[in-house]
């Protein structure tokens, strides 16, 4: 917990203070998705059509609900090849992305399902977020903690500095969002972890550990001064 404390010519007096609050996570949230390349649009349609499939199907076997399976966006373009080095140079490319969002109540099952999906032809890892599915209650617990220190370094500063408090008359606070996800996990599949999941390591172990959220709440309390 911090405090910052700072006093007013209109004789009001402000003091903020935070709190964390570490839990273990209870899911994962997972955005993937598939990107395939090449001259033939209907071929490239199909296939990036049947990698999603194939991920879907692996998920629902695995236990994940519908209801935790979702399109994020279909996206298709056209290009040139522009490789000057390249026999194809000129020519219409076509390039087919469909990505997901996954949420997976069972954390025990993330580094399989994940394996799983990457060998059935996903490519493109989005992002991956540890969440709590309590985080009102934590959050809660958080800011009851911060508003305590608040009161307390305040009431502490203002006896040893010799005033006395007034009614609190406004409050501030700011807070996280009770997640934390892998750096490097944007703008698809880094080499780590592409390296993890399909055993380049020569390891059978989990690849990622969830470790704790923390999620923090800052409040900053403003008192007038008793006369």
């Amino acid at each position: 917990m911090a405090c910052t404390v700072s006093a007013q010519e209109n004789q009001t007096f402000s003091v903020s203070a935070d709190a964390i609050v570490r839990v273990s996570p209870d899911r994962v949230v997972l955005h993937i998705g598939a990107e395939t390349i090449g001259e033939n649009l209907g071929s490239v349609r199909k296939t990036n059509f049947d990698i999603i499939k194939n991920a879907i199907e692996i998920l629902k076997k695995n236990g994940i609900e519908d209801k935790y399976i979702g399109t994020d966006y279909v996206n298709i373009e056209t290009w040139y090849e522009r490789n000057v080095n390249s026999s194809n140079y000129g020519r219409i490319r076509f390039t087919a992305r469909q990505s997901l969002s996954i949420i997976i109540t069972d954390i025990s099952k993330y580094d399989e399902l994940l394996t799983n999906v990457i060998n059935a032809g996903i490519n493109q890892v989005h992002s991956i977020e540890f969440q709590t599915s309590e985080l009102k209650k934590h959050r809660y617990e958080a800011r009851s903690l911060a508003i305590a220190a608040a009161k307390e370094k305040a009431e502490f500063l203002a006896r040893e500095a010799g005033f006395r408090l007034g009614n609190i008359i406004n409050l501030q606070e700011s807070t996280n969002d009770g997640y934390w996800r892998p750096r490097n996990d944007r703008g698809g599949m880094s080499q780590s972890m592409s390296q993890a999941y399909t055993g380049n390591d020569g390891e059978d172990s989990d690849t990622l550990a969830p470790g704790m959220i923390s999620i923090t709440s800052n409040i900053r309390l403003y008192y007038n001064v008793a006369q």
